[in-house]
């Protein structure tokens, strides 16, 4: 990731923020192209002289124009980029980011987290095997779902890894339907424990942050699309992502990985539910349908909301790496073949890399006793 150039584009008509910001930014990622601009009128020309950015900010209140106004504008000439907003009042948020003029709205002043946070993204975005056609319409879709500030705050902990049980237990102990399936998860018996808990604290354990994020991440999302798709549709989307989480885990578990890989491999499984809801709710041209799959959806959502790469690079299933390694993308690409095909009916290209890992014997034998 180190070699990857950030192409950055501010938008400003204060010069000292702009020199403020850029001076924040090269020290966040030292191999950054900055370019400012502080005449909004000449956004286009900008774009056309120095070539799309891989990350826009803009400031909402320039003179005689609109920030948000800009981005809407950036969803045409430059819908690769992730565009951030930096804006005094957030009361808008929600309407900007379900339309997708926005993916980031930084609160002012800015703080080195939010900045990192956008840079993490854009370096996973660009790292992903997504062709250019694809990216422009992932850019360009509007209706795409965002994540409330609680799943958010989730994330934030998990990556920064001060999350502690007590705090993710108050997150979501005030959503009865929440409760109720993360202590279904716990008790669940490919969970391996011999005594059901009603403790939502010991639920989270058995899960694990990993996990229990992904299964937060899900509900909350599922609950978005409650109003464009009818309650079995979602229900049966969910149950699926499910079952194949599990399967993941029995795999996981079978080729002796160790608890925190189990762990990814379920959270990856679960995750593809994402993917699935967004393009089912939000993709209804048939010619776009074709052309995105619900795994690069599910990928490039996962990046904007701060996944973990390797958790965001294991949704993309149809472009498996050619290293022979066991990795998360191959336990998902697996269980996503044998889910479709309800037999052990598996690509030449995951049958080389599990005899080259000499497991292929060992993965038919868990299939046919699963």
């Amino acid at each position: 990731m180190g070699e990857q150039v950030l192409n950055i584009l501010l938008v400003d008509d204060d010069e000292l923020l702009l020199k403020a910001l850029s001076r924040s930014l090269s020290r966040l990622y030292e191999n950054t192209v900055i370019v400012c601009l502080e005449t909004p009128e000449d956004f286009e020309s900008c774009i056309v002289d120095q070539g799309e950015p891989d990350i826009l900010l803009c400031e909402e209140h320039l003179h005689g124009s609109f920030g948000h106004d800009v981005l809407i504008a950036a969803r045409m000439l430059c819908p690769r980029a992730i565009r951030c907003l930096f804006s005094d009042n957030l009361q808008q948020e929600c309407k900007w980011q379900i339309d997708n003029t926005i993916h980031f709205h930084l609160a002012k002043p800015y703080t080195p987290a939010h900045l990192s946070k956008v840079v993490d993204s854009a370096l996973t975005l660009k790292s992903l095997p997504i062709n250019d056609a694809i990216r422009v319409k992932l850019g360009q879709l509007s209706g795409l779902p965002c994540l409330n500030s609680n799943v958010s705050e989730l994330l934030e902990l998990l990556n920064e890894g001060s999350a502690n049980v007590n705090e993710l237990a108050e997150l979501v102990n005030h959503d009865p339907i929440l409760v109720s399936k993360l202590l279904q998860i716990a008790n669940s018996a490919f969970m391996g424990f011999q005594s059901t808990t009603q403790d939502v604290k010991e639920a989270i354990t058995r899960i694990g942050l990993t996990a229990f994020t992904a299964v937060v991440t899900c509900y909350e999302i599922s609950n978005v699309f409650i109003n464009q798709l009818r309650q079995s549709e979602i229900e049966l989307i969910m149950d699926t992502a499910f079952s194949k989480a599990v399967m993941g885990q029995s795999l996981s578990r079978c080729l002796g990985q160790d608890l925190q890989e189990q762990q990814k491999v379920f959270a990856c499984c679960l995750l593809s539910a994402i993917g699935v809801l967004t393009k089912e709710s939000v993709l209804n041209d048939e010619r776009l349908c074709t052309k995105v799959s619900c795994y690069d959806i599910g990928a490039y959502l996962l990046a904007l909301w701060g996944y973990d790469q390797e958790l965001v690079r294991a949704q993309l299933v149809e472009q498996i790496p050619i290293e022979p390694v066991i990795s998360v993308v191959v336990m998902h690409a697996l269980v996503e073949q044998l889910t479709l095909n309800k037999a052990f009916n598996i690509s030449a290209q995951l049958t080389s890399i599990l005899y080259t890992c000499g497991e292929f014997n060992n993965v038919k034998q868990w299939y046919n006793n699963f």
